[in-house]
């Protein structure tokens, strides 16, 4: 019979869950444990209905992780817009500043190709910044992801442990 274990919230690879749900997979695994056990089959008798009230509290805990995610998602997105109004301000300030400084043609030049490090530095920060928000969510994603591909492989197992309903 193979082993159920129990989620621990300090592995980095696995997101934190909300503690309500870690809380319901410990009383699965102790509904598992505290089953009766069926002589020579090595097989288990649980309480179908105590098992299957916990799975839907579980379904039910579970999409408020997968809100908290899109919200990450969405203030990424939220920065994202924020660091192109800044790059689009520091571009009108860059052309603002280059059709101020008409004086002499050196100064003209000057301020020209000041203004256009300015207009690619600002579009460089901002592309960056894009990257770095959508690889931050990305991961959060990719480590929700897996956290719950664990969480259903592990009620899987449990459910193949109980075998077919009678």
């Amino acid at each position: 019979m193979a082993e159920v274990t129990k989620v621990e919230a300090a592995d980095p690879a696995v997101p934190a869950f909300d503690p309500e749900i870690v809380h319901l997979i410990d009383q699965a695994a102790r509904l598992l444990e505290d089953g009766t056990r069926v002589p020579l089959t090595g097989r288990t008798v649980v309480d179908g209905e105590g098992l299957l009230a916990l799975l839907d509290h579980m379904r039910q805990a579970l999409p408020e992780d997968i809100r908290r995610a899109r919200g990450v998602l969405e203030e990424c997105e939220r920065v994202l817009a924020v660091a192109q109004q800044d790059a689009e301000a520091v571009v009108e300030a860059g052309r603002a500043q280059a059709a101020a400084l008409t004086a002499e043609s050196a100064v003209l030049r000057h301020a020209q190709a000041q203004a256009a490090d300015t207009v690619a530095q600002a579009r460089e920060r901002a592309l960056e910044m894009r990257a770095g928000a959508r690889a931050y969510a990305d991961d959060l994603l990719a480590r929700a992801e897996a956290g719950l591909k664990r969480l259903l492989d592990e009620v899987q197992a449990n459910r193949a442990q109980l075998g077919p309903p009678a």
